[in-house]
């Protein structure tokens, strides 16, 4: 019999400990590891690659869908999300996920999940387009707040990055590059699904390729046929496009 290897992530020990008590029941799975917070899960379901991953949506570092986003649905393992969640989210859930878990459940309704994921991964389908809906439905459900870190990868290892230490991003083809005072990352996103998505009282457009943090322009230089030169705190610069020039001169505090 194929045993469905099994990862638990929750940020209470408790939740975990109930987790891996009921899996031991079911031959079906096995325990393959655990994780207490959204950096770590991410690290290992790289490391790990379960079948299965059984993730709280509500988790310190990043929540679980930061998780699945960083991730990819092309690199995701079957999930049950374990939340407590309102009905908008439930809704979702029970038409992309494997299962949802709502807390507090019991040994029947952990069972019938795991009956649902056993089924899911006998049937050896990816499961990359039900968590590319999954997302997509979680977005239009619920209105997003301003990003406030992306997750990069920093060797082997993922790591959160605050948005807040980022001065510029620019266009690099299907990727994003990073700025920082601690070094560059590139991240595989579009500039413009990542403009959608920053606190545009921090974050502004500035030319079809780059994104600039207010906080970090120094000062603006004047250029040629109404375009600009901004300096930014680390010395470098970029060019202020003059069909930007309004948008950015009004947020700066400038009138155009």
């Amino acid at each position: 019999m194929t045993r469905f290897r099994v990862l638990v992530a929750d940020d209470e020990a408790p939740a975990r400990a109930k987790v891996k008590r009921l899996l031991a029941d079911d031959a079906r799975f096995v325990l393959e590891g655990e994780a207490s917070d959204g950096t770590e899960t991410l690290n290992r379901v790289v490391a790990l690659r379960p079948d299965l991953l059984v993730l709280d949506v509500q988790m310190p570092g990043l929540t679980g869908f930061e998780v699945l986003e960083a991730l990819g649905p092309e690199h995701c393992p079957a999930v049950i999300f374990s939340t407590a969640y309102d009905a908008f989210a439930v809704a979702a859930f029970e038409a992309q996920a494997v299962d949802y878990l709502l807390k507090p459940y019991d040994a029947e309704r952990f069972g019938r999940a795991l009956e649902r994921a056993y089924t899911v991964l006998q049937s050896g389908l990816p499961e990359t387009a039900r968590l590319q809906a999954l997302l997509s439905d979680l977005g239009r459900a619920e209105p997003r707040r301003p990003l406030e870190r992306l997750v990069v990868k920093v060797g082997e290892a993922f790591v959160p990055l605050p948005l807040a230490d980022v001065w510029r991003l620019s266009s690099e083809d299907k990727y994003v590059r990073l700025y920082t005072a601690q070094g560059e990352h590139l991240v595989r996103q579009t500039l413009r699904g990542l403009e959608e998505r920053l606190d545009p009282t921090r974050f502004v457009r500035v030319h079809r390729g780059d994104i600039v943090n207010l906080d970090a322009v120094a000062r603006l230089e004047p250029w040629t046929h109404g375009d600009g030169i901004l300096v930014l705190e680390d010395g470098s610069s970029v060019v202020l496009s003059r069909t930007w020039r309004e948008a950015f001169l009004q947020r700066w505090g400038l009138e155009g």
